[in-house]
């Protein structure tokens, strides 16, 4: 449901994260924002890889009145993108014969997952899914027929008054997609100041099985060939009384400025204080929770979940000498 505010920064966003058995990845943000010229402008991007590592982007943006927000804000529908949450099946469709491309996905809803519990906190967020199954179709121009895939999908709803170059420099996200039962994500949101946030789930089914902001996320170097403005960690050390593991960096998937899919005049007025950059990539993690009571009452013996995800860092601008490296 849309929780866009009234301030003439208020922006909020759906960020998308599909892996499916074939190899194909589907990441995708559906955002609204009052940031730029007018008000409750509408942009969805997507970024589809195909098994062989090839991206098509492709995108549309609106102005106000120019798109459609359903009457309990759970269906979005800006040109040819449309992300329908507002029945039993939800639906992700992007429909564009003049550009070439046909995609379709649904999944039935397992979530809200969770959030985390910091009050007045300016930058809320919920997770909606984690490691639900998805299907779909995808056609692209010259192709001989269409695919069906299948996989699952990790949906995050992020909103905030403020613009949000100012509350986080940079925001890392891992969520797991294959391999691992439960299922994992973690968060850590660095603000410019160099404050950090964090938040890891466990969940199964939509459950959320266990849930903690108190825990320490380091940095272990960086990916090879990585800018130093937009540095990636190569892996990440989850430590705290409860849990310990590592999520490994893999190979990139897509690197992107989000600012190209942005359309005019908004990338040009938006330029003048943000060069953000996006990375997706492959990763694998092992997680090892000790012995806790988890939210449903129960204590559970030390168990370990291993497998494989995707790790999306975004920089809202490069990163400054005075604001450390993760975790250092």
């Amino acid at each position: 449901m849309s929780h866009l505010g009234d301030s003439d920064t208020a922006s909020e966003y759906w960020n998308i994260v599909a892996h499916f058995d074939s190899d194909h990845h589907l990441f995708a943000r559906f955002l609204i924002t009052n940031e730029g010229p007018g008000d409750r402008t509408a942009i969805a991007t997507w970024q589809l890889i195909d098994p062989n590592g090839k991206r098509t982007e492709f995108r549309n943006g609106r102005r106000k009145k120019r798109w459609t927000l359903g009457p309990k804000g759970d269906r979005i529908e800006i040109g040819s993108s449309i992300f329908d949450q507002s029945a039993a099946m939800h639906r992700l469709e992007y429909d564009s014969t003049k550009r070439g491309i046909r995609v379709a996905f649904q999944y039935s809803p397992n979530g809200p997952v969770g959030w985390p519990e910091a009050a007045n906190d300016p930058y809320p967020f919920d997770l909606l899914e984690l490691g639900t199954p998805v299907t779909g179709t995808i056609w692209l121009e010259g192709m001989d027929e269409t695919a069906s895939v299948r996989g699952t999908i990790t949906i995050t709803h992020t909103w905030m008054e403020e613009s949000e170059a100012d509350l986080a420099l940079r925001r890392i996200e891992f969520s797991s997609t294959g391999g691992a039962e439960p299922s994992i994500y973690v968060t850590d949101r660095t603000a410019p100041s160099g404050e950090r946030e964090r938040w890891l789930a466990v969940a199964r089914d939509g459950k959320l099985l266990y849930q903690t902001s108190d825990f320490e996320l380091d940095g272990v170097d960086s990916s090879i060939g990585n800018s130093r403005d937009y540095p990636t960690p190569a892996k990440l050390r989850i430590s705290s009384a409860g849990l310990e593991g590592v999520i490994q960096t893999g190979p990139r998937l897509a690197d992107i400025n989000p600012l190209e899919a942005i359309p005019q005049p908004f990338r040009f007025l938006l330029s003048f204080r943000l060069r953000p950059h996006r990375v997706w990539a492959r990763a694998s993690f092992e997680v090892r929770l000790l012995e806790v009571r988890l939210l449903v009452g129960q204590h559970t013996p030390e168990t370990v979940i291993k497998g494989s995800g995707i790790t999306t860092v975004t920089y809202t601008n490069p990163l400054p000498p005075k604001v450390t490296q993760t975790g250092n």
